[in-house]
């Protein structure tokens, strides 16, 4: 059988976890464990790692689970101290031409250093963690008071008849 087409990385997470609560039961059921695994196509040895794993935690342990994925670059402390500068500090102060916030500052800044190679992506979703949105500015002047400022639209129609 050709290695490729029984590689457990194709299949659905649901369908490999069958298949090994299947062959683990085989097994407890008194089938040899080297015809089990021939049966499936699978390397000798997953067998007996899947067998360790059922004795350490029964056929929960065998379950699909969630990827843990990449650790992440920043820890607790850092986080915080992120936020803290995020929410308390003003961009001026820290010399942007802008005053917003840029996602590119998290990789210069020297409060608090990222891995370089960090992605707009990456840095979006760490913000995100944070309970914090991108904001966009408002288009209108600061100074300008609601009270004073009232429009009359007028709709008409091809007779010009106001309504």
């Amino acid at each position: 059988m050709n290695k490729q087409d029984t590689d457990g990385r194709k299949l659905k997470h649901g369908t490999l976890e069958e298949l090994r609560i299947r062959a683990v039961k085989q097994v407890e059921a008194g089938e040899s464990p080297e015809v089990v695994i021939q049966a499936l196509g699978f390397h000798r040895s997953s067998i007996y790692n899947w067998l360790a794993v059922y004795r350490e935690g029964g056929t929960e342990a065998l379950k699909s689970q969630k990827a843990k994925g990449p650790e992440p670059k920043l820890k607790g402390k850092q986080l915080r101290q992120l936020y803290d500068i995020i929410t308390s500090k003003n961009p001026i102060n820290l010399k942007f031409k802008f005053a917003l916030w840029m996602r590119g500052w998290f990789e210069s800044t020297s409060e608090i250093s990222l891995v370089s190679g960090n992605s707009d992506t990456s840095v979006g979703r760490m913000l995100h963690k944070l309970g914090l949105s991108p904001q966009r500015p408002l288009r209108r002047a600061f100074q300008r008071d609601e009270g004073k400022v009232t429009a009359t639209i007028y709709f008409g129609d091809e007779a010009s008849v106001r309504s």
